[in-house]
């Protein structure tokens, strides 16, 4: 545990002289029950905040994750969490690729928590515990890879509102809600078996909270649950026979099922890994896939292979898949250094690296070099969009090259799902005429460029509980009013001798944004741009390949 005698000592003196003055204002809300002051526990809320960074060790939360988080300020100070009189009250991690374990305490001393969320990641192990944070109201850990039961301690939340647990690994059975406050629940896509409670609350929901739950029964499913005939009459040889050699027999077949899976995948991965001589020990990622279209296996096969064949320096191209009615998985190589979201946003304190205009140019040559040879070089017979091309998908290698991931899988997506996820259905001609196209990626590639100039987030692909700003609405304000000078990101704008370059490329970035698609360049325009200006820049040694 951090002293906060020790962390006190390194903070400058006025800063001292406000919190002597927060003690004095607000000595009365200092004493809470159970002996607790507030420092206290603040300093418990930290170590649980400081578990939960070590256990998903994900580089926004290492960069971001430090200082104070809500002492002194009901404003949030770190990504994810917010505030109330100086506690934690919402935990909102979603959709950020968080991987581990989380320990099943580790919600113990966040007893003001009224909001968890932990949706669209790929976190595994147990749920956690709830036995303290009785003023819980949402609770959202779907889309992960959960396992175990589902935990007893959420009957004990009595203002639960909202509870959603589909697509994970839970098996057992569901406890009995039956919170008269509970409107929201959904156990759908686990492993559990056995009768469905017939509790009020339970029923209350319609079949689309239960399904696929093989082993589940009862309404409001039509499977009914019953015993077979006979079965109270049958001899207790056979009931102990089912019970042991029969089930034995069924856990083994399971296991030999995952294990095949499993074997499977790490051999389609070692086969294409050797045929493209890669080393034995390469780190990967695997990246789960959800809310596909309807693919037969062939189907899906030929579209993977199109983007896994394409060779470019910039391109992560997939390695295997695996696919079934249950698991879809893409294994890619591990890319050392993070995504650009991380470097340009992440770590704002005294550790943080530079991150300077050389190199930032050098990543948006890179980027439109990677989206030139998707739409014009590739041996398909048609182009193949990005359709998602953001700063979280741009992921930068140990020399600090951009490496552009997670292109071409709009293909592979349901509609609807990637129109609320993807940003290049954000783009003005699909806002208008449900529409996109390669322009729409040229739009993208605008956007992206404005948050590499100005240091600030998207509205457009800000992840979620993050406000970001319409850069292209701005920047236009800025230039109308003269103060051109204020767009840029403070980092690079202390760089005098790269204002020009700065400026030729901020006019790059407004013609790529403009709202008619007609009217913004190719990406082979932009590179012919691009490669104008670094051969300008007597700092940037670089070779373009045209």
């Amino acid at each position: 545990m951090v002293s906060l005698q020790k962390l006190f000592g390194l903070l400058p003196f006025t800063y001292l002289f406000l919190v002597g003055l927060f003690l004095v204002l607000h000595a009365s809300s200092a004493i809470t029950q159970n002996d607790y002051t507030l420092f206290e526990y603040y300093e418990m809320e930290t170590d649980a905040l400081s578990a939960l960074k070590a256990d998903f060790n994900h580089p926004l939360l290492e960069n971001n994750w430090t200082g104070l988080h809500c002492l002194f300020s009901n404003l949030p100070q770190w990504y994810g969490i917010r505030c109330l009189n100086g506690r934690v009250t919402e935990i909102i991690l979603e959709d950020i690729g968080l991987t581990g374990k989380v320990k099943v305490h580790a919600l113990d001393n966040l007893t003001e928590l009224s909001s968890i969320s932990f949706r669209n990641n790929v976190i595994s192990g147990n749920l956690m515990h709830f036995t303290y944070n009785s003023k819980l109201k949402h609770i959202d850990v779907s889309n992960n890879m959960f396992d175990g039961i589902i935990t007893s301690s959420l009957l004990g939340l009595n203002v639960l509102e909202s509870l959603q647990l589909q697509d994970n690994n839970l098996t057992g059975h569901i406890p009995a809600f039956n919170q008269p406050s509970l409107t929201q629940f959904n156990v759908s896509n686990n492993h559990l078996y056995g009768d469905i409670p017939q509790t009020s609350a339970l029923q209350s929901f319609d079949v689309s909270s239960y399904l696929a739950n093989p082993g589940l029964c009862g309404l409001p499913l039509l499977n009914k649950c019953g015993h077979v005939l006979g079965a109270d009459t049958a001899p207790p040889r056979n009931k102990k026979k089912l019970g042991g050699a029969s089930l034995v027999a069924i856990f083994v077949v399971l296991d030999v099922i995952g294990i095949a899976i499993v074997v499977s995948l790490f051999y389609v991965y070692c086969r294409r890994a050797k045929r493209q001589k890669k080393e034995k020990q390469t780190p990967v990622v695997v990246k789960r896939l959800r809310n596909l279209k309807p693919l037969s296996d062939d189907e899906f096969d030929k579209q993977v292979r199109v983007l896994a064949d394409l060779r470019h320096p910039n391109l992560l191209p997939p390695l295997a898949y695996y696919y079934s009615n249950d698991e879809k998985l893409m294994v890619y190589k591990f890319v050392q250094n993070g995504n650009l979201f991380n470097r340009i946003f992440g770590g704002k304190g005294k550790e943080r690296i530079p991150f300077k205009w050389n190199s930032r140019l050098l990543v948006a040559q890179g980027v439109a070099r990677a989206i030139e040879f998707l739409h014009f070089n590739t041996k398909s017979q048609t182009s193949i969009p990005h359709g998602n091309l953001k700063s979280s998908n741009i992921l930068l290698d140990a020399n600090g090259m951009a490496i552009v991931s997670d292109y071409g899988l709009a293909s592979l997506i349901a509609v609807p799902i990637a129109a609320q996820r993807m940003i290049s259905y954000k783009c003005p001609e699909y806002q208008m005429r449900k529409k996109i196209s390669k322009k729409s990626d040229v739009w993208c590639y605008g956007t992206f460029l404005l948050e590499l100039l100005t240091g600030k987030i998207s509205t457009y692909s800000a992840p979620q509980g993050i406000n970001g700003v319409d850069l292209g609405t701005w920047v236009h304000k800025a230039v109308r009013e003269e103060w051109t000078a204020e767009i840029f990101d403070i980092e690079i704008s202390r760089q005098r001798n790269a204002c020009d370059g700065m400026l030729q490329l901020l006019q790059v970035a407004l013609k790529c944004c403009d709202k008619s698609p007609e009217r913004r360049p190719d990406m082979d325009e932009v590179v012919r741009q691009l490669k104008a200006h670094i051969m300008k820049d007597n700092k940037v040694k670089t070779t373009i390949k045209s």
